[in-house]
């Protein structure tokens, strides 16, 4: 091999391997995205602010927080607090105690 053609094979692999560094940083950088957490709730409201907001606002997305349609949450508090013993407590109300039921077991939360 000619020192011509020697310094040609040494500049392919400088090129290869500076290529195979690029797309690494890159395949790294989009990896580590997967692990970026980004809030999901940015509501300011909580607790029986957010079931009023729900409720006041789009049955739609009302069904989407919370598996079900905003007359048949009403119908299941009626039911629940006529027939099940559901009250108001000292500090959460039974609107606010069923909302947080029907959205804990609607996306399958543990807690």
């Amino acid at each position: 091999m000619t020192p011509e053609q020697k310094l040609h094979v040494l500049r392919l692999i400088g090129i290869a391997t500076m290529v195979i560094l690029y797309i690494t940083m890159e395949s790294t950088e989009k990896y580590a995205l997967c692990f970026e957490k980004t809030p999901f709730h940015t509501s300011i409201l909580s607790g029986e602010q957010w079931v009023k907001e729900l409720l006041d606002g789009h049955d739609e997305r009302f069904y989407n927080e919370m598996g079900m349609h905003q007359t048949v949450f009403k119908d299941l508090l009626a039911l629940l607090k006529a027939d099940g013993g559901l009250s108001d407590s000292r500090y959460v109300t039974a609107q606010e105690q069923l909302a947080t039921f029907l959205y804990y077991a609607h996306w399958g939360l543990s807690n």
